[in-house]
């Protein structure tokens, strides 16, 4: 089976880990906090870059 328990815990971590940096990214650089329609898009493909970066992940490496 390709999707476990642990790869699961991993998705949700690394799902919630990339929301964060992106927040980070916006904090670190705008004086004033404004989060508008770009940056909506760019949480979307950052969200998007992961998901296909960890299905490829979980079925190039093998799960004992």
């Amino acid at each position: 089976m390709i999707i476990t328990n642990n790869r699961k815990v991993a998705f949700s971590l690394g799902l919630l880990s990339t929301i964060i940096w992106w927040y980070t990214i916006i904090l670190l650089t705008q004086t004033k906090v404004k989060i508008e329609r770009r940056h909506y898009i760019g949480l979307c493909l950052g969200i998007a870059g992961f998901v296909l970066w960890f299905f490829k992940f979980s079925y190039t490496v093998e799960s004992r």
